[in-house]
């Protein structure tokens, strides 16, 4: 028979020297390598906020922001109401007298009910513009002003037939 004999296992080499100064520079040039990576990041490139109020972000045509009612060509017809979701709507119409002028809407729909209160309570809606579509005169529309913050929620409900709400039309009617 013969006898196998096992060759030990070399143990580690000790740390010599030369390689601990190796293992110094990997770690500098590691560092170095990702300290580069983060200040090109952090001082390269452009910043990304913008200067707030100064520079006003300008939103695109068909954004949702604050919802505005042309008081003058609604007709009362309820269905804005209707279609809210969360009934942040509230519409108070009285009928016209016969006797009354005739009265139209821009688009030459007649006005039948007098409109006596229109407010919404923007606290409550969800900017879903269901109420947007299904007005047929398309005078309730979302408008592009999204400054709009207030500190109590009884100052979040606008009478859109306030004199003050009412000049917000030549601003945003076009």
């Amino acid at each position: 028979m013969s006898s196998t004999t096992l060759t030990p296992i070399k143990e580690t080499e000790g740390l010599t020297l030369k390689k601990w100064f190796l293992n110094i520079y990997r770690a500098v040039t590691s560092v170095s390598k990702g300290m580069m990576i983060t200040m090109k990041y952090a001082y390269g490139v452009k910043p990304v906020t913008i200067e707030y109020p100064e520079v006003r972000e300008v939103l695109p045509e068909n954004s949702r922001s604050r919802l505005y009612n042309d008081a003058e060509n609604c007709i009362s017809c309820y269905q804005c109401a209707v279609a809210c979701p969360v009934d942040c709507i509230y519409i108070t119409a009285t009928k016209r007298d016969k006797d009354a002028d005739k009265i139209k809407t821009s688009n030459g729909t007649a006005i039948r009910l007098d409109l006596v209160q229109y407010t919404i309570d923007t606290a409550l809606c969800c900017y879903c513009g269901l109420c947007t579509t299904v007005c047929p005169t398309e005078c309730l529309t979302h408008t592009t002003d999204y400054e709009f913050s207030q500190y109590t929620l009884d100052s979040m409900k606008y009478d859109y037939l306030a004199p003050d709400i009412r000049s917000w039309r030549d601003r945003i009617v076009k």
